[in-house]
């Protein structure tokens, strides 16, 4: 029977954390949760990451753990009386749930429906045939595709569009990738093995947009029709590289008037076609040669590109999209930092600075994996940077790259490669391209040269030709204000100055600020670009006069946040500072939180007081500590920079102090979880830990009970500071022993804290801050779930081994024990 009202509203969630897919998905779940909750309806949310943060949220929404599977989702329908779903915050996961759904017939039998977008859109755009109509329905162009059956039709099709052209075999007996045909004789030779690896012995053959410029635009549309466009985006490599594995620079580079008006109102018409209530990204392969574009992907839910564009412009994209879900429309909503102005949420961004987006790799933990940049996304994560120019905002986000993750950027010693291997390099591009471009300036490679080797626009190539002048001056002018002055303002880091003039970068440092007088000054990011009097609590640096940061007043903490997601802690980690920031609030500190991740679930607004869009690096935070002078200081890892700081005299806490708490391949059967405080021992609760290192909540027996506590009581032995521990405990021959004592790792934490109902990051915070925490101790949750670590192996075309090292884990799931 029909209900007659839309009372209980389902959330899907993405699952866990794996390659090109990081937080940004909760970070819109919180945001559209917290607007929800001031409505009366009831919030359902469900997701199968262990790392999710919607558990500990101050508002009143149920957490559902569950695998997303079909059949997981319609007994949550049917028990939980679930009148909408809503699958825009859970990417292209929840997307494909969505569909199979409507597919099943569950959602008309329930009287179900979706919000933000409709089944008939989603189903659309799972079926390229039938988006490719709706396309053409609004005259945009097509990517001209062909199903043949013979050499002959092959070849008058290829004719027609112009090579190259890309083919694949349909209903193959094999996996297959598209091939690549530059020309008649490659076309006929590929077109043999085609045919006999088809079922049906048919092949598609589609025009190649190979070489084609990539285009991204992020719009927005609300119920009655109004749109904007947020943001453009500027992909550095051509089509043929995955967006996640190249530079995006915003706004776009290199674009006409013409060009780029033409693909907003493509991208505007999709959003209306569509009926898109909410967010749109639309990517677009652009001819460089005469302007023609292609649609090639459509996602009307959040991406990492909707979240660059927020954190690029300063525009809200998430709140805004929540109150357009809850009924309002974009006339009617207020832009909170909006000053004397009734409502600037129907206003479309405006960029006074350059934003990049960087792409991340953990290949040197993966050596065996194939670094070569292609179609199939490779890079773990991503920094961004923002300056005022594309020089400076490019050197920021080169720099941004922690030392950790530094020698994976460039997969090759790009200065000890012969002409050859370069040459080879820079035509099959790697990862950490960049820098095999810059050492090909710096060998007198000329901007047309490497423009027709790489496809890429030469207008990158002369910022590229600018640095390496810019690097050449200082290396020839040691200790040279002007130069100084200039590199600074170009994005020039302290440590890549020292490198040069072969000085420590403390020696940079000193004169830079004794005797040249050249500070960094911080700019506001807000969506007006100074056209409206605008509160923003967002800033960067560069090396300009004017400063826009004032000093915050008050008690206050700097927090160094995640930056780039990792294998080893990632969501975990995000999820840590989350929890960190609040607890902190708590305490009476206001925070300011530094971290470039553009995917960061930590960057919503309004959690942090003010926040440092900056690299992650001893010179920026040392810049931010003289801007701020912050009572306290405490960082979510960055090991090397918290050693750092410490050998300049500052003082910064770690927590937690461990990326993993438990040994690699240890064996062990329970997992007690203790606090320690001032000597008294607190025992919250014992997990199992099975052959797969997986763990699973247990209640306590009395008798495990009596064999446990005398040993947790025992642990002090092994513990010297305050804080929560981990006790690794043996069983043999009937026995517990303790195999080790260590601090709760960050990869751990989420799941742990789920299972006790227990905030260890606030209590570890405020142990770390106040010297103690008021322990309470809460029932295991039940439930018949386990916690399994999720590796990419997968994704980089590995064998996963049998017993992975935890440390290269990229995200952590529940999984069903029934």
């Amino acid at each position: 029977m029909a209900r007659s009202r839309a009372k209980n509203i389902l959330i899907i969630g993405a699952g866990p954390t794996q390659i090109g897919r990081d937080t940004e998905s909760e970070a819109a779940a919180v945001q559209i949760i917290k607007n929800f909750a001031e409505t009366d309806r009831n919030l359902f949310y469900v997701t199968s990451d262990a790392n999710s943060v919607i558990p500990r949220l101050d508002v009143d929404v149920k957490f559902i753990e569950a695998e997303l599977t079909v059949n997981s989702l319609i007994q949550i329908l049917r028990e939980n009386e679930i009148d909408v779903i809503l699958p825009v915050a859970g990417n292209t996961v929840a997307l494909q749930l969505s569909e199979q759904l409507n597919e099943s017939g569950i959602l008309k039998e329930l009287n179900v429906r979706t919000m933000g977008v409709t089944t008939t859109t989603i189903h659309n755009i799972n079926n390229p045939e039938l988006m490719n109509r709706v396309l053409k329905h609004i005259k945009e162009p097509t990517i001209p595709t062909t199903v043949v059956e013979n050499v002959t039709d092959a070849l008058r099709f290829a004719k027609r569009v112009g090579f190259p052209v890309l083919i694949k075999p349909i209903a193959s007996l094999t996996k297959t990738n598209r091939i690549k045909c530059d020309n008649e004789h490659q076309l006929m030779e590929m077109l043999e093995s085609a045919f006999k690896v088809s079922i049906t012995n048919q092949v598609a053959v589609e025009k190649s947009v190979v070489g084609y410029k990539e285009i991204e635009m992020i719009v927005i549309r609300d119920a009655e029709g109004s749109k904007l466009l947020i943001n453009g985006g500027e992909n550095f490599n051509p089509i043929g590289v995955h967006s996640g594995d190249s530079i995006i620079f915003s706004p776009t580079q290199t674009l006409t008037d013409v060009e780029f008006q033409s693909l907003r109102t493509a991208a505007l018409k999709i959003a209306e076609i569509l009926k898109i209530k909410g967010v749109c990204h639309v990517q677009f392969a652009l001819d460089p040669t005469d302007g023609k574009h292609f649609i090639t992907r459509i996602n009307p839910f959040f991406d990492r590109s909707s979240a660059f564009a927020a954190r690029a412009t300063g525009y809200p994209i998430a709140n805004v999209v929540a109150k357009i879900l809850m009924g309002q429309n974009l006339r009617e909503i207020k832009l909170s930092g909006v000053q004397r102005h009734d409502s600037l949420a129907l206003i479309e961004p405006v960029m006074d600075h350059i934003a990049v987006r960087f792409p991340t790799w953990s290949f040197a933990s993966f050596k065996n994996a194939n670094q070569q940049l292609n179609t199939r996304m490779k890079s773990t994560g991503s920094v961004m940077a923002f300056g005022r120019s594309a020089e400076e905002a490019l050197q920021k986000a080169i720099r941004s790259v922690d030392s950790t993750t530094a020698a994976e950027q460039a997969a090759l010693d790009e200065s000890q490669l012969s002409e050859a291997q370069l040459i080879n390099v820079l035509i099959h591009p790697r990862a950490g391209e960049v820098y095999y471009l810059l050492e090909a300036i710096r060998r007198g490679y000329t901007v047309d040269e490497l423009a027709k080797m790489t496809h890429i626009d030469a207008f990158y190539f002369y910022k590229l030709r600018h640095l390496v002048k810019l690097e050449r001056r200082l290396r020839d002018n040691r200790f040279d204000m002007a130069a100084l002055q200039e590199a600074k303002y170009f994005g020039f880091g302290d440590t890549q100055i020292a490198h040069l003039w072969q000085v420590r970068s403390d020696e940079v440092r000193d004169f830079r600020i004794k005797k040249a007088h050249v500070f960094a000054t911080y700019k506001g990011v807000e969506p007006t670009a100074g056209e409206f009097p605008y509160l923003t609590n967002t800033y960067y640096s560069t090396f300009e006069d004017e400063d826009e940061a004032v000093r915050t007043t008050g008690k206050k903490i700097l927090v160094l946040g995640t930056a780039n997601s990792q294998v080893g802690t990632n969501s975990a980690a995000e999820y840590t500072t989350f929890q960190t920031i609040q607890r902190c609030q708590k305490l009476g500190y206001k925070v300011i939180l530094i971290n470039n991740n553009p995917n960061a679930l930590t960057l919503i607004p309004d959690l942090a007081d003010k926040i440092y869009l900056e690299p992650l690096t001893v010179e920026n935070c040392l810049n931010i500590i003289h801007q701020e002078k912050p009572d306290k200081i405490i960082a979510q890892g960055k090991w090397e920079i918290v050693t750092q700081l410490v050998l300049r005299n500052v003082q910064a806490e770690q927590l937690p102090v461990s990326r993993t708490t438990r040994s690699e391949n240890i064996e062990a059967d329970y997992m007690g979880v203790i606090s320690s405080i001032n000597g008294s021992i607190n025992l919250f609760g014992v997990v199992g830990i099975d052959e797969d290192n997986m763990f699973i909540p247990i209640e306590v027996s009395e008798a495990l009970k009596v064999k446990v506590d005398p040993l947790i009581k025992n642990a002090n032995q092994h513990i010297t500071n305050n804080g929560i521990y981990s006790v690794i405990i043996k069983e043999n021959m009937h026995q517990l022993q303790i195999v080790s004592v260590v601090p709760l790792a960050v990869q751990d934490l989420p799941f742990l804290s789920f299972a006790f109902d227990q905030d260890f990051a606030g209590i570890i915070t405020e142990i770390t801050l106040n010297g103690s925490s008021k322990i309470e101790n809460h029932p295991i949750i039940q439930g018949d779930y386990r916690y399994s670590h999720v590796y990419p192996y997968t994704q980089f075309g590995l064998k996963k081994p049998q017993n992975p090292p935890f440390s290269l884990a990229i995200g952590a799931e529940f999984q069903s024990i029934k």
